[in-house]
This record gives structure tokens, sequence and C-alpha cells, in this order.
């Protein structure tokens, strides 16, 4: 019951942002040729009326929205010229390559799946803490600093545990780092570690109420957690292309060299903490 809650919870949390990054695509004029969730074979597909093929896999753990890349188009276009040609599923319809668009809205397009992330935790934050009349104790010190009316109390609290915390994470995660490894590490969770919080929210729910509230406040969480890993500015994460683009612009004419570089340096400095966090989680199924 807490794995199949815990799937359904991530499931639901990689939808919500590669949305995001979907509908700040189309927004934009990117086509978008897949917008899948999960990994492996496909259970079920649907092309879309904007012609992305939709696509829902097994393996729960994550997703995408696939843009329409200069390659592709390139590869489309000499496919095109062909007799027989028939066009690949979901590359109909309008719209052009990522890279055609403005660093502007490059930029927009990083940031939306955070920021839908951050936004559904505001919302379900608002909820829960309206409805149960609590919220965390820090949140609710935080709050109370603005002077703000008691009325206002769970919607600034909301506003604290979804933008704030979003936007605090790389801060908060070089504050655990600056602490030791044993502080870092033991307040990070990897895959393994969030896939077993379903079965705690389960233990800690006694009635069905419960079990709503406590999944809700899951899910909420995770949707926090997505979004302020995402801000961290390393490659391939949505954070890291926002650093990206604005090494881009400061480096003018060695642009290429820069960007290049910073993302293969970047993207070894990721794998090691995604390899380590595992790691660490493992470590801890035995303590």
């Amino acid at each position: 019951m807490g794995l199949l809650l815990s799937l359904l919870v991530i499931s639901f949390v990689v939808l919500v942002h590669e949305y995001g990054h979907y509908v700040l695509m189309r927004r934009n004029g990117v086509k978008v040729i897949e917008f899948t969730i999960g990994f492996g074979p496909t259970l079920y597909e649907r092309k879309l009326k904007s012609g992305t093929m939709f696509r829902i896999k097994p393996i729960l753990l994550g997703g995408y929205a696939r843009p329409l890349t200069n390659a592709d188009a390139a590869r489309i276009k000499e496919a095109a010229s062909k007799e027989g040609y028939v066009p690949e599923p979901g590359t109909e319809g309008t719209g052009g390559p990522m890279e055609a668009t403005t660093p502007w809205a490059r930029f927009k397009i990083y940031m939306a799946g955070m920021f839908f992330n951050a936004t559904a935790a505001f919302v379900v934050f608002t909820i829960l803490f309206y409805a149960t009349g609590r919220a965390p104790g820090m949140f609710v010190d935080l709050a109370r600093q603005t002077g703000a009316p008691s009325a206002l109390i769970p919607l600034i609290c909301a506003l604290i545990g979804s933008y704030g915390l979003w936007l605090a994470t790389p801060v908060l995660i070089v504050g655990l780092a600056a602490q030791g490894l044993q502080q870092f590490f033991g307040g990070m969770a990897g895959p393994i570690g969030i896939m077993g919080m379903g079965g705690s929210v389960v233990a800690a729910s006694h009635t069905p109420v419960s079990l709503l509230m406590n999944t809700m406040m899951f899910f909420a969480m995770l949707n926090v957690g997505l979004a302020g890993f995402n801000l961290l500015p390393v490659f391939p994460l949505d954070g890291g292309h926002v650093f990206n683009l604005l090494l881009a612009k400061v480096s003018g004419g060695y642009a290429q060299k820069v960007t290049r570089l910073y993302q293969m340096v970047s993207l070894g400095l990721f794998l090691a903490l995604i390899l380590v966090v595992i790691g660490s989680d493992i470590v801890k199924l035995f303590l």
C-alpha cells in the first residue's frame, strides 16, 4: 500500500512539473513531440490536439516533455524529401525547435516546471492549513513576524512553505553541507528514501480522512522538494539550464566553450551527488 501510494504521488508531482514545461513551450512556439509519464514500454498513448504524443509508461519514477530540437527538425526535413514519407508521431502540427526561441523564452520554459510544482504545493498547503487550523511552527513564527491579521496567517504559512522553501532550497542545501557530511546526507532523501515515505504516510493514518490529509501533505512536500532540487545550478537540472543561459550571456564570444565545459563539469558533480545520495538511502535502510 505504501509503495503504491508513493508511486502515485510521485507520478502526479512529475505530471505537474512536466505540464508546466509543456504549457510554456506551447505558449512560446515550441513544438512538443512527446509528453511522457514514467519510463519503459508504452502502456497507453494518445495524440493530443497539438499533435503531441501523450504516453504513460510503467516505471513511475519520472517523466519528460520532449521539445522539437534543431537536430529533430533537420532529420524530419530530410526524411520528408523521400518518397513514401510518413511523419513521426508527435511531429505534425505547428511549432518550431527549442533553439529557435529567445533566451528569455527558454528561461521561462525552464522555470515553468518548478513554478507549477511550487504553485501546486501552495494550493494544497492553503487548503490544509485552513482546514486543520495547524501549520508547522517555523512557518507560523515567520508568518506572525509580518504583523498580518490572524485570518491571513495560514495563507502566509502556505506561501512560506511553497514558494519560500522552493527559492531557499539551494541556500538550505549549502547550509546542510557546511554542517558536515553526516548532517548533509542525513537531511536528504534520494529515490529509495522517497519511495519509503508512502509507507510512513499509511502507518500514520488511522482513518480515511487522516490518510487523505497526510497524502495531501506528502504531495505538497514532494512538489516543493522537486522544485527546490531542480533549482540547483547543475546540469541537467532546470536550474543548470537557467545558469547555462546566464553563462552564455556573460561569456560573449567564448559562450560555446564556456557553456560546454560547465555542462560537463556540473553533470559530473550531479551524477556523483546522485550516487552518494542513493548510497546514503541504502545505508539508512540498515540503521
